[in-house]
């Protein structure tokens, strides 16, 4: 330390000398009460800090004013020359390495993805160097290439062809230059490039064929590659953030798509499932095959999505007519045939007692669309039309047993008194008739004694034939028992009985007259009609006219003279 010429060492305390010390190493340099109590008394001093206020005037007094310098609210400071500015030099006085790191330094602050910072360094180091391109290259556990794995290229600029995976490996944190790399010796530089305590990446430089690199080129290599190491990993980063983000928005949408793909199943399974339970109820209201097909058809076309359903049994050809043909809000279609829905659509076939049942689903304006996933349901709701039609049909078929004669066809005595219940309510309802015909062989006891029960039959075979021919297709004809028959004929409201009558009667009774002419033995037929409701107004009554007025063939009808008499 060197003190003022009228100061002596002998002149200050150890602590006031400590004190001038302190500062005096340290021109210029603001020390806190604080710090000057922790340098010159020690961290255990527990007295007051204004001791240093006391013995900084002491030193002033000893040594003079103007060594120690007080700022205000601050602390003490010993006075030292103003320190000297070093400068700096101009921009065209940089070499052009200097120049080359500072326009790449700038131009990699505008470049915000890995892609662009390697643009910016090929562009750059092409003024300079005859380059294929440079790439940013990693291993998989991140730093250098693991043995025996590929690069992982992160980015790349210059020529595509580069196969940047096959470089060599980089071990340490010394680049490694290679001068005859691939089949056709390309000039290689691995720069790697560390982060605070490894190795996190590689920066790789392809030369042209043919070109060599000295060690001012390495050099030049060294520093441009420390110059990015920053930029390329800050990007790196971010493009790993973008397309981290932008697979979590792909996995997040396609996560998106499947849950309304499978609401919208579960939707479809819930509004299929109501379907088939409405199907099931109205089949067991289903009095009929008509009434089948009605309530039917329509849940099934709105099962698969179609227009429309239609039905055949049995399936015959193009041309063949349909069971029924609805559509989805039970509106019938006429007229509709095999070839006339074959156009787009879905079919489904099962079986009905050994025949087949086919049921398709169509639009009618022939609209075309894919294959509904609603195959397997349409089959399954196509089965249970099925069972219930064979069920129906196995009904009509025992009804027609029950209500039709089995030797003749014809319907039987409990169809002929259920048909003329109906045909007198419908009569009083419509203020209309209808004629009731009986046709009885009187003598086919004598002719089954006769000519034996074979002839007989035969004999009763072709008058039932005849009464089945003679009528119209609106006209009923029964076989009460034995050889006794019966006809109902409707007489529409407003028509005048007696003439509709004879007409029925002249026509009836020219085929009866050449029925028995025709026989090989005498045939005594005997013939009545009975009008309602002018000769009776209920079934056992009309039933009892009918009979009491049973006359021969040859004379004139019981019911003709009552019309005339």
């Amino acid at each position: 330390m060197t003190l003022p010429p009228d100061v002596t060492r002998a002149a200050l305390t150890a602590k006031e000398e400590a004190l001038f010390e302190l500062l005096e190493r340290h021109p210029g340099r603001l020390f806190s009460r604080a710090e000057i109590l922790e340098r010159v008394w020690g961290l255990d001093f527990a007295g007051d800090d204004r001791i240093v206020d006391a013995y900084v005037k002491r030193v002033r007094r000893k040594a003079g004013d103007h060594l120690i310098e007080t700022v205000r609210g601050a602390g003490y400071r010993r006075p030292g020359a103003p320190p000297q500015q070093q400068s700096l030099p101009h921009y065209h006085h940089l070499s052009s390495d200097a120049l080359m790191l500072l326009d790449l330094g700038r131009r990699i602050l505008r470049v915000t993805s890995t892609d662009g910072v390697l643009q910016e360094v090929e562009a750059t180091l092409a003024a300079n160097l005859q380059l294929r391109g440079v790439a940013l290259l990693t291993r998989p556990d991140g730093g250098h290439r693991a043995a025996g794995l590929p690069w992982l290229v992160r980015g790349a600029a210059g020529s595509t062809g580069i196969p940047w995976a096959e470089l060599p490996s980089v071990e340490g944190y010394e680049p490694l230059y290679t001068p005859d790399w691939g089949v056709h010796h390309h000039m290689t530089a691995l720069l790697p490039l560390a982060g605070a305590d490894t190795v996190w990446g590689t920066l790789a430089v392809v030369g042209a064929p043919g070109v060599t690199w000295d060690v001012t080129i390495y050099a030049q290599l060294e520093a441009v590659a420390s110059l990015v190491n920053p930029a390329l990993r800050l990007n790196m980063e971010i493009d790993l953030r973008r397309s981290a983000e932008q697979e979590l928005r792909m996995l997040n949408a396609g996560l998106e798509a499947r849950v309304q793909q499978r609401t919208e199943q579960l939707l479809r399974a819930i509004q299929q499932a109501e379907l088939l339970n409405l199907l099931s109820r109205q089949l067991e209201q289903a009095s009929s095959v008509s009434d089948l097909m009605r309530l039917g058809l329509p849940v099934l076309a709105r099962l698969t999505g179609y227009a429309a359903c239609a039905a055949w049994y049995p399936h015959a050809g193009d041309h063949s007519p349909a069971l029924g043909c609805y559509q989805q809000d039970g509106a019938a279609i006429d007229g509709v045939t095999a070839a006339g829905t074959r156009r787009g659509g879905v079919s489904v076939q099962c079986d009905v007692n050994g025949q087949t049942l086919t049921i398709h689903a169509f639009d009618p304006q022939g609209v075309q669309r894919s294959q509904p996933d609603t195959v397997p349901l349409l089959e399954s709701a196509a089965q249970s039309i099925a069972v219930n039609l064979s069920r129906h049909l196995h009904m009509q078929a025992m009804e027609r047993t029950a209500l039709t004669d089995e030797d003749t066809g014809l319907g039987n005595r409990q169809a002929f008194l259920s048909d003329l219940s109906a045909e007198l309510a419908y009569a009083t309802r419509h203020r209309s008739g209808f004629v009731l015909s009986v046709v009885e062989v009187a003598n086919i006891r004598f002719l089954n004694a006769t000519i034996g029960y074979a002839g007989g039959n035969d004999l009763i075979g072709r008058l039932a034939r005849v009464l089945d021919g003679v009528r119209r297709t609106e006209d009923r004809a029964y076989r009460l028992n034995g050889a006794t028959f019966a006809c109902l004929l409707r007489l529409p409201s407003g028509v005048n009985r007696i003439s509709a009558l004879r007409g029925w009667q002249d026509r009836l009774q020219g085929t009866l007259a050449d029925f028995v002419a025709s026989a090989p033995f005498p045939l005594d037929v005997q013939y009545s009609d009975t009008v309602c409701p002018d000769h009776a107004g209920g079934v056992s009554e009309m039933f009892r006219v009918a009979l009491d007025s049973l006359q021969p063939l040859t004379g004139p009808p019981a019911t003709d003279r009552r019309y005339h008499g």
